[in-house]
């Protein structure tokens, strides 16, 4: 195994210049109002960049953690560009990336508790092996998912589900989505919304800091694979995140069952701040 190369920068997203894919007003409220939310993201991600970067010297490169470390980044990165979006006023992608996030850190944690037995067999196997014909190296695709760990993972479990239902183009996602002022006397859809939507907005970070609170979780879990130098650290983002999450008056998804179907109970939704808070079930 070659020492793994690790980028733990992580920063906010820059205003967007006039012109650009992105509202400046969301940026701008959502640096006014969430701030200090959006800030949380930035420094789990900047403490989980300084564990990955401790974690790559030679007595932590195992095949265990190399294969956690793959799936983690992808999960970083994820969230990195979805804090991005939702300061840019795009929460479609935001949602999308989340709910992707949330299954690269599932099979990252699948990994990790089965001492990377399907990696390493993947390895055994010619995983990374040599193509003759075609000239070319082969890395076999190898259809992986953590469906044990989503069904039983009290965060990324319920998570998963509702950014999944809301990636997908379902019609009630689709309006909360792009048409979120509509009502039953009408239909109002937007093409390319990009405006600061507060409800929105505080959904996609508190997912964000219950990813940030899982993969903690899971570094301290296993803090025999990886290198945690200020546990202490760690553990006070874990308790501020949770405080920031658990906020009563933040914007929540709640899953309930309706006659037998299981449907999602948006509390606290409201466009801006100064908006009355309504309920909405999807």
């Amino acid at each position: 195994m070659a020492p793994p190369r690790v980028f733990p920068e992580a920063s906010r997203a820059a205003k967007p210049p006039t012109g650009a894919a992105g509202a400046i007003d969301a940026h701008r409220q959502t640096a006014f109002v969430l701030g200090a939310e959006a800030d949380l993201v930035v420094d789990s991600l900047r403490i989980e960049g300084a564990v990955a970067a401790a974690s790559s010297g030679a007595k932590h490169r195992t095949q265990q953690m190399v294969s956690a470390l793959g799936l983690w980044s992808r999960a970083w990165l994820s969230r990195l560009e979805a804090l991005h979006a939702v300061e840019w006023g795009n929460y479609p992608a935001a949602v999308t990336l989340i709910r992707a996030a949330a299954d690269y850190q599932a099979a990252e944690l699948y990994l990790l508790r089965h001492d990377a037995a399907e990696w390493v067999e993947w390895l055994d196997q010619g995983g990374i092996a040599l193509a003759p014909e075609e000239h070319a190296t082969k890395y076999d695709l190898h259809a992986f998912r953590a469906a044990e760990i989503l069904a039983a993972h009290e965060i990324l479990g319920p998570l998963y589900r509702a950014t999944m239902d809301l990636s997908m183009p379902h019609f009630g996602a689709t309006l909360l989505l792009a048409g979120n002022d509509s009502s039953p006397e009408r239909v109002l859809m937007t093409f390319g919304d990009r405006d600061f939507h507060l409800g929105l907005a505080e959904l996609s970070l508190g997912w964000l800091m219950e990813l940030a609170v899982a993969q903690a979780d899971a570094l301290m879990e296993f803090d025999s694979v990886f290198s945690i130098e200020d546990r202490a650290a760690v553990e006070a983002h874990l308790g501020a995140a949770r405080a920031a999450v658990s906020r009563r008056e933040r914007c929540s998804v709640e899953a309930v069952d309706r006659d037998g179907m299981k449907r999602y109970l948006v509390h606290n939704w409201r466009r801006g701040p100064g908006s009355a808070a309504k309920k909405l079930l999807l």
